[in-house]
Order: C-alpha cells, then structure tokens, then sequence
C-alpha cells in the first residue's frame, strides 16, 4: 500500500479526536463509517456555538492545526465521500483533485483509478484513466449538460483588457487554458446557450461550456477524444450541418485555428485558408451571438493583425456590411508568462443590421 495521504492522516485523527469527546469512538477506514457524517455534523454545530462547549471544539481544531475554514467548506464533507474516493486519497491522492471528483466517482469512473507523483502528474494520470472510460454520445459531436463541479469562474469587468489566470491548474491539455475558456464562455454566454468550437483539439472548450451548463458542439479535422466529431471546415460549411440535424444555432463559437507556421503557409495562403474556414462558421452562430478568434500572443505581430483583418473582412461580406469592427480584444495570460492568447471577439449582427 501506498504511503498515506497528509490529508487523509489528519482527517483520521480529526474523526478519532471528535470520536472520543462523544464518547463514540470511530476508527476511519477507506468504506465511509456508520455514524462518521453524523459525529461531524454534530462536532460543526457545536463550533458555531457561542458557549463553553463551542469553545472547546474550536480549540480541538487549533490542537491539531487545522484551519476553521479549511474544516467547514472542505475536511468534515470526506464523510460524504464514496469508497473510491477515499481509497485515493487514503493512498497520496491530491485532496483538491478529489474534491471536484464527485460526479465521476458517482458514475463509477474512478473503479480502478491509481494517482501518484504531484498535482500535476496525479492530473496527467486522472485525464488518461477518464479518457480510456469516456463513452461515445449516442449523436457524436453534440454534448449536453453536465452537472456543475463548482469550480470558480471568473468574469472579467469589460474594462479589463488583461486576464491574467494560474498556469498552474493544468499544463497538458491542448489548445485553450480551461481558466480562460471558463471565463470566456461565461462572459458571452450568461445563462444556458449553445457553445461551438469546430476545432476543438483536446475538447478543453467544449468540456467547460458543458460544465457550465450548456449545449456543445465538439469537431476537429482530427478527433482526439471518442465525443469529438470529424469535420473538415475546408469542405463543409458547419451552419448547414446545425440546420440538417435541426440543433439550435451556437451563441457562442470558439474558432482557435493553427498559425500559418504550423500549416507550413506563408502569410497571404493563410489568409485565404482562415477565410475560407470563417466562411463556413458564420452560419452556425445566431444573430446577436458572436465569433471568438483565438490567436497565440507567442506570434508575429503580423500574424495578429492579418487574422484581425480576415476576421473583419469575412464578416463585412457575409453579411453586407459597409464596416465592421470587433465587438472586444481580449489578452489572456498566465501569471508565470508561460503562455497567452489574444482573444479577438466579433458580435454577429442582429436582424435590421446589414442587408
């Protein structure tokens, strides 16, 4: 057996300590205990007391060093925890790895899970082991709604140019950070929606909107994940697919397409190749929804300003415009510098705009 987690060391002895000033003495094992969720029900009501023996609970916690607030929103709720979930972290699972895993290990996709090494390994460990039980929707490409893991998401104040996110929540999935996807979906897509992302890569776009509680569409011309359709933007225009499988248009779609260097494409074959792919996109958006164009803030400034340019270009003729002009630039950075976007939004017009 593995070495214990220091989590799971200090829950034990929490519940042992509680145990004996109940007089119910209770010896924490891996398969929750009878009476282990209503001895810690029983010790929080207590610390929120304003008596001798409130008191007397509150210094328990300060006894074995563990932080009120670290108790009352985290510790005491392993007691809810299944059988599997415990296992783990009995054997040096990340704590906060757990916490959000409730949903999988309620569905029976933890059974045979083995974390090790750190945070960020446990997670490279945890992505391959869900991705081996992921099972292929019945209409592959449209993922409904998920329950929520309650994550955090940050919604920036329209004044903030700058996001600046933790590079340390994940560092091996592909394409878009899942802080900033989050974000950016919860700031165009306030209530439930449609979420598109027609390159979806690894499904990091797509994975969040359904955390948030919306529709998602998830192709790429190369599928990496079993609910990731097969689409060649090249060749098929994605508004006329939403109208053949008569799905609602995308409130919002998620357009993050490789840079001319990795398409071996000087910058004028790039230009051609992104207006076409715009070209097929823009049907599948809604009026008053809108386009958000990905571009690596590691590029030539150039490359910037030609994909700004495409953006603009492509939608003053798909939609008759005389101008256009981008509804909002974001920049998204890591903390550490270790990675950014440029986030180029463009709001699709609304019935009376244009011709």
């Amino acid at each position: 057996m593995a070495r214990s987690g220091r989590t799971w060391l200090t829950y034990s002895q929490l519940v042992s300590v509680v145990g004996q000033r109940y007089s119910n003495p209770i010896v924490v094992e891996e398969r929750p205990q009878a009476g282990e969720e209503e001895l810690l029900t029983r010790f929080s009501a207590e610390m929120k007391a304003d008596t001798p023996a409130g008191a007397e609970a509150v210094r328990v916690l300060d006894e074995l060093n563990i932080g009120h607030t670290q108790y009352a929103l985290h510790l005491r709720y392993i007691a809810r925890w299944g059988s599997e979930r415990r296992r783990l972290l009995a054997n040096g699972a990340n704590f906060q790895l757990m916490e959000g895993l409730g949903r999988e290990e309620a569905k029976g996709l933890l059974v045979g899970l083995d974390l090790s090494g750190t945070k960020v390994q446990q997670r490279r460990q945890l992505s391959a082991h869900l991705y081996e039980k992921a099972q292929v929707p019945a209409e592959k490409g449209w993922l409904s709604p998920a329950a929520t893991t309650g994550r955090k998401v940050r919604v920036y104040d329209p004044r903030q140019v700058v996001w600046v996110y933790p590079a340390e929540e994940v560092d091996f999935l592909e394409g878009l950070h899942p802080y900033v996807a989050r974000s950016l979906i919860a700031r165009y897509v306030p209530s439930a929606g449609v979420v598109a992302d027609p390159m979806a890569g690894d499904g990091v776009v797509p994975m969040m909107a359904t955390e948030l509680g919306h529709v998602a569409w998830a192709s790429d011309i190369e599928p990496s994940k079993p609910y990731i359709a097969e689409l060649d933007l090249r060749t098929n225009d994605l508004g006329e697919l939403f109208g053949e499988r008569n799905q609602t248009v995308a409130d919002l779609l998620v357009a993050h397409p490789p840079t001319p260097g990795g398409l071996e494409k000087t910058l004028d074959q790039y230009a051609e190749w992104l207006t076409e792919i715009l070209g097929h996109c823009w049907g599948a958006i809604k009026a008053g929804g809108h386009l958000a164009l990905i571009v690596p803030i590691q590029g030539e400034l150039a490359i910037l300003a030609a994909m700004e340019h495409v953006l603009l270009e492509s939608a003053i003729e798909v939609f008759a415009l005389d101008d256009a002009k981008l509804r909002a630039v974001h920049i998204a950075a890591a903390r550490n510098g270790s990675e950014g976007w440029h986030i180029l939004v463009f709001q699709v017009p609304t019935f009376g705009e244009g011709e």
